[in-house]
């Protein structure tokens, strides 16, 4: 991930606890999916260029995930390559305290430069459709076909989710389909 990378997928996450005025770090992963998984099928693109991976509890951001956990642990990420992430993670989002320890908190509003309309658009309607369900609900919703196509086939294939898995889990079309398989392609060729 890119400086720029790193820092829109911080800028989504203080979006995405502003908005709820807080919310356990499960939560802040699904809605993070289901906004990603909307821009895919409306416009093609990704929000950030996040990786989710399929855990047993659904998809997981998975650098965000090393984030919180080097937050939770004190420690400052995971080899040199990763540390960054964890210090901005750090420099913007609390825990809320031993009362709720799963619950982040942000310290700033988001950076509104760094998300377009169509992010903010996606998030909002992941906000609205997923804040409020139960740990249960989010997990049985988001074990959909990109899931368990990463998820059962982890021993041979590993288990992340291809983004073109994740548009398909959510209808896109074929068109929808084609033109994000070409824009994949063209950034493997940069």
């Amino acid at each position: 991930m890119t400086l720029f990378d790193r820092q829109t997928l911080i800028e989504a996450v203080l979006y995405i606890l502003n908005a709820t005025k807080g919310v356990d770090f499960y939560h802040v992963f699904k809605i993070l999916y289901f906004a990603e998984q909307k821009h895919l099928v409306k416009w093609g693109t990704r929000i950030t260029a996040e990786d989710f991976h399929a855990y047993d509890y659904g998809p997981v951001p998975s650098n965000l995930y090393g984030a919180v956990r080097a937050k939770r642990s004190g420690t400052s990420g995971f080899g040199r390559a990763n540390q960054q992430l964890p210090r901005m993670f750090n420099d913007a989002i609390s825990f809320a305290g031993e009362d709720a320890p799963n619950v982040l908190l942000a310290k700033r509003n988001a950076n509104l430069d760094y998300l377009s309309e169509s992010d903010i658009q996606c998030l909002d309607e992941s906000i609205k459709e997923n804040a409020h369900l139960t740990f249960s609900q989010l997990k049985d919703k988001s074990h959909d076909s990109a899931w368990h196509e990463a998820y059962d086939n982890k021993a041979t294939k590993g288990d992340l989710m291809s983004p073109l898995s994740i548009a398909r889990a959510a209808g896109a079309s074929d068109e929808m389909i084609e033109y994000i398989s070409e824009q994949m392609e063209d950034v493997v060729l940069a």
